[in-house]
């Protein structure tokens, strides 16, 4: 197994039981792109780029004050999302970057906020064929969309405000999953309707969401007692949940974990569907073979796990 981690540890490559640091910088967010490169988001507000050889070399310096979100489009433009609540997009695999300053004006932006009062854009998901739509998370404002490539966002009016993960399904393209301190949320119509998605799961305050590339209804998710600001002090009491039709229905495949798996910490190996990966806040790497039916913890003391990609 050969994957990308990231976190307060820094980005390194795991392979085999196996740790290359290819930065030692703080990392909130990863994404690996088509053409072999991955790109890591830092707390820091710099984006990195690893190729495959040497260190991480540092693409953009100054993206926000930390740079929370990253997502690659079919034509090859890539998205960043950052803190405070900002969009940037770059042409030119990220050697350039320029705001998408419709976004920081979108339809109720005056109303965004955030309990440490900055908010942020915490996630961003890309249709797997339109390269002009694009979705935007804030944390805490709701679920845009746009239709031109971030030239205009529209509020989707998600039932929860407190956004922190969202995937349009590889499979089912008009689906969008979508994460909150609320529990999950899931629209058939990209956008116009939802639904909540496990409301008997016994944790809501949902972080982790990965929708399977094939199975159109099976998608996993993550969610814990409360927020990550609580996970130290009393324990994440995370668990982990999964369905297999559309978040009508969920069954528990982890339960009680002492370290909380963060948003972009659950990931489905897109060429493998059966491998599914998990890291939690305490430093512990799961791995699954059966399609999220069993985890088995792999590797230990990888530190505030914040996000994983599969390499």
């Amino acid at each position: 197994m050969r994957l990308f981690i990231g976190g307060n540890k820094g980005f390194v490559l795991y392979e085999d039981e196996e740790i290359t640091t290819l930065s030692e910088e703080s990392i909130l967010c990863l994404k690996k792109l088509s053409l072999g490169s991955v790109f890591a988001g830092t707390d820091s507000g710099k984006v990195l780029s690893w190729d495959g050889n040497g260190d991480a070399r540092v693409l953009a310096k100054d993206l926000g004050d930390e740079v929370h979100s990253l997502e690659s489009a079919s034509d090859g433009k890539i998205f960043a999302g950052s803190m405070p609540a900002r969009g940037w997009l770059s042409r030119d695999k990220g050697e350039s970057w320029s705001e998408l300053t419709s976004f920081v004006t979108a339809p109720n932006s005056e109303s965004w906020t955030a309990p440490w009062g900055v908010p942020l854009t915490s996630t961003i998901a890309g249709h797997p064929k339109d390269a002009r739509t694009v979705y935007f998370g804030v944390e805490v404002g709701g679920i845009y969309r746009s239709r031109d490539g971030g030239k205009k966002f529209f509020d989707l009016g998600l039932p929860a405000a407190d956004v922190h993960g969202a995937q349009v399904s590889p499979a089912k393209h008009e689906r969008i999953y979508v994460s909150t301190s609320a529990g999950a949320f899931c629209s058939d119509d990209e956008g116009f309707n939802w639904r909540q998605m496990g409301v008997n799961n016994r944790r809501q305050y949902t972080m982790g969401l990965a929708a399977h590339p094939v199975e159109a209804d099976r998608v996993i998710i993550s969610a814990a007692n409360g927020p990550p600001s609580s996970w130290k002090r009393s324990g994440a009491g995370c668990d982990v949940y999964l369905s297999t039709d559309a978040g009508r229905r969920f069954r528990t495949v982890a339960k009680d974990l002492k370290g909380g798996v963060q948003r972009k910490a659950l990931v489905i190996n897109p060429k493998v569907p059966s491998e599914i990966v998990f890291g939690t806040s305490t430093g512990d790497l799961h791995y699954s073979n059966d399609g999220g039916e069993n985890f088995d913890r792999v590797f230990t003391k990888l530190g505030d796990i914040q996000a994983i990609a599969f390499a």
